[in-house]
């Protein structure tokens, strides 16, 4: 389960112009559970197919209407 710090790192990774302003242990648990791939040579970073999943998933939670 990520927390909801690794969440929003997750979501500016896949929305910045240049993600190279993220510590290592920020973005640590993210290549760990392979949601980013990080490029230690230039500091690129881009998110993975899973991670895309899981941000999709987010999303369509976030935007379905509660039932109660």
């Amino acid at each position: 389960m990520l927390s909801p710090h690794e969440y929003s790192t997750l979501m500016l990774i896949k929305h910045a112009a240049f993600p190279g302003d993220f510590t290592r242990d920020e973005i640590r648990p993210l290549v760990q559970r392979q949601l980013i791939v990080y490029d230690a040579r230039d500091r690129s970073m881009h998110v993975t197919a899973l991670g895309e999943h899981i941000l999709h998933s987010l999303a369509s939670m976030m935007c379905e209407p509660r039932r109660y």
